[in-house]
């Protein structure tokens, strides 16, 4: 799922289903006939039978708090998350870590490590759905 997407239902404590299209031939067919053939992701299904397709942050906001969520305040820490939950962002990581063990640089593998250890908490947070 879209970071931003999956973090504005987190800040809603919106419970949801993760279906992973590619995965899923029932949710792909979903998925198609709700966006006229198009294998749109993400495509949100909501209680009262209304969808949205790749939903910016503030048309989301808006539907969960027509639906009765309250949408909390983005925090730095989330903010810092959706950035983090990139896949560039592991691979520069780990980039830095091999370059500077290789050339003896101390600065450059504190960053990598930094940079996944801190994916990797937020990998662990999500996962184990500590807030």
């Amino acid at each position: 799922m879209v970071s931003p997407v999956r973090n504005t239902l987190e800040r809603a404590n919106a419970e949801y289903d993760y279906v992973d299209i590619y995965l899923n031939p029932e949710g792909r067919k979903r998925v198609l006939d709700i966006n006229n053939g198009n294998a749109s992701v993400p495509t949100l299904t909501f209680p009262d039978g209304s969808s949205l397709t790749e939903p910016n942050e503030a048309a989301l906001k808006a539907k969960l708090e027509s639906i009765g969520h309250t949408v909390r305040s983005l925090t730095l820490i989330d903010r810092v998350q959706v950035i983090f939950e990139f896949p560039i962002i592991f691979i520069i990581g780990l980039v830095l870590l091999a370059f500077g063990l290789y050339n003896g640089d101390n600065i450059q593998v504190a960053v990598g490590v930094t940079i996944v250890a801190i994916r990797l908490l937020f990998l662990l947070k999500r996962r184990t759905g500590r807030s």
